[in-house]
């Protein structure tokens, strides 16, 4: 801790926090404060004091002494045991802290740390907690009205206690109803509760801030809510209030961005680079932006670019790489593979090397599982194929603990907080404070949900957090890390044959590795008219259709000229994307009369339009994942060309697993004469729409209690190969039967 002038008189902090009290807006009365803390060696609280200084007079702040190593590291074991309290540092430091107020009444601050601390085994409803006599002493003596409730809510709602967070900023919508920032907070914990009307409310109130800062930060929240309109409001506002701010500018173009309106995002970036010419983010999302238009290739050579220009093997940037590689169709499957594992190389390189701890040898006990996401919610993939398995584990068997490294909450993430054994909110735990927590919980095989897109914690399994490791589900390809031990695939997309493709080493599910049990109904359109036009589609991220896919559904529709081609993706709302691919199917000599192009609209309605369509296009070499899965759901035969690695070879694993394998191409003839073949049989395909769902319901596809048991049989066998010391990479499906068997 770095002290102050130790000639300064001395003066009880109790005093101090009076003063503060009568006379909140005097700097000097706080950088008192901060240097007396600062000779107590109270870090924790010397930080807090810090940052309101800084709130204060900025200027004043900046000239403060910065946290030294030590100081640093005592704020952040601070603030991990405020918002997760109940360890037993935790209770070391409520200690300590019951010795310093015996000697330190009146110390406003540490008083409500104590307090925090001991209400942390209360999760929940806990109502009783605000009524606490060590609370209401800390009401009586907060140096600013609401600052106790505001910080203890705050604290239990980044625990994951959204009825506490409730309990305590409730109490202040009469008391402080214009404190914006409890108004914020209050409304995303009732958002958590799924309490949409009173969290409007809440919303409503914080937004009459006239701060553009605090306006950034709530419109951040509210679009993690999907309140994208409202974000964007917000943020007008803030623009209105302190014009051509660089930070209100990104944010603003940061949410067009989101949602698609690609045109609106552009001019906002170059705004913000006539006022920040060096801006890394918006460099970071212009090279990003032809990838959006639909053209991963030139996404890939700009973002190699941007990496080499850095020279930073360990950034963020490698993910990026390795995401735009996997939709180019000019790089063979041993190039991208390749390119995968020298990304990763540097993050492996600048991480010590641990040993694989194994806990406990038993290989039939109970596993320990670990789930690393931060996308449980609505209309994330990983949430519609992970949330449904969730709550169908065993929990006695296979106790879950999910560490959620997101940000964003709604029901669907409610319900995967209920399916699991315990809830870790670890979106702003660093990876070496993550890794410790998961050592401490036990865990014995932690699963990587995210890959490399944009919430992943690779760094976490480079330190290997478990002493098995494994990734699934969320990314279509190896992640090209070594310290990841298994890929969780299935005999399609990871065959023994591609063994040199993968990093990890390959388990294998029996049927496909995803199973499509939806967490929404989804009723089927009724058959299209007998009148109606031959019509495919696709309803694929406007990035997977790549230079070849366009060339060969075109010429799909130069074999059936009747025909039309539906495409739906988000960016085909904004018009110079829509511009650009029907330059794009022109140029392979097709109508744009032919073409239907449509932006995006809510799932359930998406869903719907699967009616639009007859057959639905598998792109290449990114197949669809979800989306062939909910073409399949909605009665639409799928047709799919069959690649040379995993994210290539999806559509041939849904299809294998349906008893459809004369949907699959081997080559783009063939993938021609399919088109052909379910084109002679429309009126079929138009009245089998029943029919097909039916079949998916009852394949291993749409199974998820066969599935279920499969993939907990496969789990005991990695943990049985750990114990045995084994160093073979391979663990081929075996069938099971009958469902329901133990392990």
């Amino acid at each position: 801790m770095v002290a102050s002038d130790p000639s300064l008189p001395p003066q009880e902090i109790g005093q101090l926090w009076r003063l503060v009290r009568q006379h909140p807006l005097e700097v000097p009365l706080w950088i008192a404060l901060s240097q007396h803390y600062a000779l107590a060696g109270l870090a924790p609280q010397w930080g807090y004091v810090r940052r309101q200084v800084a709130r204060l007079n900025p200027a004043t702040g900046a000239a403060l002494p910065s946290p030294n190593d030590g100081d640093a590291r005592a704020i952040t074991a601070a603030e991990e045991h405020l918002t997760h309290p109940g360890t037993a540092s935790a209770q070391r430091w409520a200690d300590a802290l019951d010795t310093w107020l015996d000697s330190t009444p009146g110390d406003w601050l540490s008083l409500l740390y104590r307090c925090r601390l001991a209400d942390g085994d209360a999760n929940g409803s806990d109502a009783e907690c605000p009524e606490h006599q060590a609370l209401q002493e800390a009401i009586a003596s907060e140096p600013i009205p609401g600052e106790s409730l505001h910080w203890l809510g705050l604290w239990r709602l980044n625990g994951g206690d959204a009825s506490g967070a409730i309990a305590a900023l409730s109490r202040l919508v009469d008391r402080q109803p214009l404190r914006h920032g409890s108004m914020l907070y209050l409304g995303e914990a009732l958002l958590r509760v799924g309490n949409r009307p009173a969290a409007e409310v809440a919303f409503t109130r914080a937004s009459s801030s006239a701060n553009p800062a605090f306006l950034r930060l709530l419109a951040e929240k509210v679009f993690q809510h999907n309140y994208w309109r409202e974000a964007i409001a917000v943020l007008q506002r803030a623009d209105t209030l302190q014009p051509d701010n660089r930070d209100t500018l990104l944010a603003l173009a940061r949410t067009h961005w989101e949602v698609y309106a690609l045109s609106e995002a552009e001019a906002l970036f170059r705004r913000v680079l006539e006022l920040d010419p060096a801006n890394s983010e918006v460099r970071y999302l212009l090279n990003a932006l032809p990838g959006r238009r639909g053209d991963a290739s030139a996404q890939l050579a700009a973002v190699e670019a941007h990496y080499a220009e850095l020279g930073e093997p360990g950034s963020r940037l490698a993910s990026s790489i390795a995401m735009a590689s996997l939709y180019v169709d000019n790089r063979t499957p041993e190039q991208v593979a390749a390119l995968h594992q020298r990304l990763c190389a540097p993050i492996e390189a600048a991480t010590p090397t641990t040993a694989r701890v194994l806990q406990d040898p038993d290989p039939d006990r109970p596993l320990r599982l670990g789930l690393v996401s931060g996308d449980f919610h609505r209309q994330h993939p990983v949430n519609l194929f992970m949330l449904p398995l969730l709550e169908q584990l065993n929990r006695s068997r296979y106790p879950v603990n999910v560490y959620h490294t997101g940000s964003m909450h709604d029901e669907y993430t409610a319900r995967a907080r209920a399916a699991a054994s315990h809830w870790i909110e670890a979106g702003a735990i660093d990876d070496e404070a993550l890794r410790q927590r998961i050592q401490a919980d036990g865990i014995d095989l932690l699963i990587d949900l995210a890959g490399h897109t944009s919430s992943h914690r690779l760094g976490l399994f480079a330190l290997r957090a478990a002493p098995v490791q494994a990734t699934f589900l969320g990314y279509p390809h190896s992640t090209g890390l070594s310290r990841i031990d298994w890929l969780i695939g299935d005999p399609v997309v990871s065959p023994a044959a591609h063994a040199h493709l993968f990093s990890e080493g390959i388990a294998q599910l029996p049927g496909s590795v995803f199973c499509w049990s939806p967490v929404d109904d989804y009723p089927l359109p009724p058959p299209r008219t007998a009148e109606a036009p031959l019509v495919f589609g696709s309803f694929n991220n406007i990035m997977k259709l790549s230079p070849r896919t366009i060339r060969l559904w075109a010429q799909v529709l130069h074999d059936l000229p009747q025909a039309r081609l539906l495409l739906k993706a988000p960016s085909l709302g904004d018009a110079s994307v829509v511009e650009r691919f029907r330059g794009l199917f022109a140029a392979e000599g097709l109508d744009p009369e032919r073409l239907l192009l449509e932006g995006p609209e809510e799932l359930g309605v998406m869903m719907g339009r699967y009616g639009a369509i007859d057959i639905a296009l598998d792109p290449t070499p990114y197949n669809g994942g979800t989306t062939t899965l909910q073409a399949l759901w909605m009665g639409v035969p799928v047709i799919a060309l069959r690649g040379g690695n995993y994210v290539s070879r999806m559509g041939a694993s849904f299809l294998t697993t349906l008893g459809r394998p004369e949907w699959i191409a081997g080559n783009e003839e063939q993938f021609r004469a399919i088109a052909r073949q379910l084109a002679e049989a429309l009126p079929a395909i138009r009245q089998g729409r029943a029919a097909l769902r039916a079949r998916m319901a009852e394949s291993g596809l749409a199974n998820l209690e066969r599935y279920t048991a499969d993939f907990e049989h496969l789990l005991r066998r990695m943990w049985r190969h750990h114990c045995q010391g084994r160093d073979d990479r391979l663990l081929e499906a075996e069938l099971r039967s009958p469902v329901g068997l133990e392990d």
